[in-house]
């Protein structure tokens, strides 16, 4: 069974068209389906995107992005690397249809559409996910990286897909209530006004302007993926003001103090950037979803890369799921990519394919594709990317009120004049509860975002000491501010786990759809080489990363059936 593409995708269709006039899924039911060969593969949980080998007590460090120093060995002195195997690339040894190059979403989902082709997936982490990566603690699966996405409407597209993934039944909806911390205490119903006394109607006038726009009976939703040409002159005005200068004209002048604090901080923790530094085009994108219903899953996002990566195994083989495989030359032949890697035994390999994704950040393809175009490269050079890390906390017992997401406010002022100094201070943003969408669990998860939105904080991450000082940071705000809040004692943490994420966000910056720099680089290489990744639009979104493996899985099977 394969996914036929009927029409064209963007970020909203993904989240809400239904089959009939829209996006057309083609799926058959696998529910129990397994086959017999599969018993007999390697483990998939050895290379699942969700840990769930940690025990009680997980080693002191940082999990995610543990070990960028392998990768950056290679790629950023590629010469050196090969001088030590003696400057010698290998006659390819294996010869396929497609290799799919990164095993995050983008990845995993062209990979899933196009199984019947039995590609090669090479993901340069110990395990598949990209961003979407989770691990578990007394049965409880929680995200580490992304965490949700948008509830499908009933019988959409998305839905069918997720069912197919054997989702649908997995999922819990966050609900009403928008809780939010302020100087201390925990409040609800943030848009209502009820924050504070002054400034009642301007929280009126922008939450109904969000509404309106998602509800699609006020300004048209800026469809990004833009694929609809008479959208483009829209989308390309809104991209070209920040999200900022775009609501103070909404609201008719500055921003409340308050709301400011909520929409500024909303930006650090989803974009990894300022009101200032989004585009109003993919600031309304994201804001305006959050109007609709937010969809959790145990494991967040990395359940559907885990099902995905299932999938794939059952109709294929793990003897193509390849992790540890460090892809450093992709070179266009005559007929067809040579792909080139150092596998998990530092063994240099080579693959001859037919076609090749490049499901990897920009920067990191602009180091590995031999004659990339320069107008490429210079699109690659403006798209900058961001960190955040994630704690998460271990609590023995339950919360008195569960809720989706806390937003910390503190005094619900921002200090535009020492941005770092305000992102210093506050550190953690939202409070996540993990195991939302695990509510028979007797124990609990916070997830702690904290986003870095400046450029330059890569450095910070990775110097020797890093972890000790990020944790102690972490533990005096749980211990000292979340905990009590929430009512729970310091003596019922069971364990603190730290992600660290060097650059999972591509920076919607202001102008980058406008100049047509998306165009430049999701353009096929050679007709042999795609790139479907989310920074093709320096959009951070699960939506952005499923919706162009969609869109260029039809591309890909035309290739390969020439």
């Amino acid at each position: 069974m394969n996914i036929e593409i009927k029409n064209k995708l963007s970020r909203r269709n993904f989240i809400r068209v239904a089959g009939a006039g829209g996006l057309v899924l083609y799926l058959e039911s696998r529910l129990g389906v397994r086959s017999a060969s599969a018993r007999t593969l390697p483990r998939i949980p050895d290379i699942s995107p969700i840990d769930r080998f940690l025990g009680d007590k997980a080693p002191a460090k940082f999990f995610a992005d543990s070990e960028p120093e392998r990768a950056h060995a290679v790629l950023w002195n590629k010469a050196s690397f090969l001088s030590s195997y003696n400057n010698r690339i290998p006659a390819p040894q294996e010869r396929v249809p497609l290799v799919v190059i990164g095993g995050g979403i983008s990845g995993l989902t062209t990979a899933y559409l196009l199984r019947d082709f039995k590609p090669i997936v090479l993901e340069q982490a110990p395990n598949f996910g990209g961003n979407s990566k989770g691990q578990s603690w007394r049965g409880i699966d929680y995200a580490i990286g992304a965490a949700y996405l948008v509830k499908p409407d009933e019988g959409s597209d998305i839905e069918k897909l997720l069912q197919e993934l054997h989702l649908g039944s997995k999922w819990r909806e966050k609900g009403d209530g928008e809780p939010f911390e302020l100087n201390g205490a925990v409040k609800e119903h943030f848009w209502s006004g009820a924050a504070q006394d002054s400034g009642a109607a301007q929280f009126k006038k922008l939450s109904s302007y969000f509404q309106s726009i998602w509800d699609g009976e006020g300004e048209p939703f800026p469809e990004i993926p833009v694929i609809e040409n008479e959208q483009r002159s829209y989308i390309n005005k809104l991209d070209s003001i920040s999200f900022r200068t775009h609501l103070e004209k909404v609201a008719g002048g500055a921003l409340d103090p308050l709301i400011e604090a909520a929409m500024e901080q909303y930006c650090w923790s989803s974009f990894g950037g300022t009101l200032s530094e989004i585009s109003a085009a993919s600031g309304l994108n994201f804001y305006c979803a959050e109007f609709g219903e937010i969809l959790a899953l145990p494991g967040g996002n990395a359940a559907v890369a885990e099902r995905l990566l299932t999938k794939i195994a059952e109709e294929t083989t793990t003897a193509n799921l390849r992790v540890n495989s460090l892809v450093f030359d992709v070179t266009v032949t005559d007929d067809g990519v040579l792909v080139t890697y150092r596998d998990e035994k530092e063994e240099i390999r080579s693959i001859h394919a037919k076609a090749a994704v490049l499901a990897i950040p920009k920067f990191i393809a602009g180091r590995v594709l031999n004659g990339i175009e320069d107008d490429r490269m210079t699109a690659i050079r403006r798209l900058r990317y961001r960190s955040y890390l994630v704690a998460n906390v271990l609590i023995n017992g339950s919360l008195d009120k569960e809720f989706y997401d806390l937003y910390l406010l503190g005094d619900g002022k921002i200090n535009n004049q020492d941005l770092v100094g305000s992102v210093r201070e506050q550190k953690v943003t939202d409070v996540i509860l993990g195991n939302f969408a695990s509510p028979t669990s007797k124990d609990t998860v916070l997830t702690l975002y904290r986003g870095f939105p400046y450029d330059g904080v890569r450095a910070e991450l990775y110097i020797p000491g890093s972890y000790e000082r990020f944790r102690a940071e972490f533990e005096t705000q749980i211990f000292d501010q979340i905990l009590p809040l929430l009512k729970l004692k310091k003596g019922s943490v069971v364990d603190i786990r730290i992600a660290r994420w060097g650059h999972p966000l591509p920076l919607a910056a202001t102008g980058l759809i406008a100049e047509g720099v998306p165009d430049t680089l999701r353009k096929p290489f050679k007709e042999k080489v795609f790139f479907v990744e989310q920074d093709n639009w320096a959009l951070p979104a699960f939506e952005t990363a499923v919706g162009e493996a969609l869109h260029f899985a039809p591309l890909i099977r035309k290739k390969l059936q020439a």
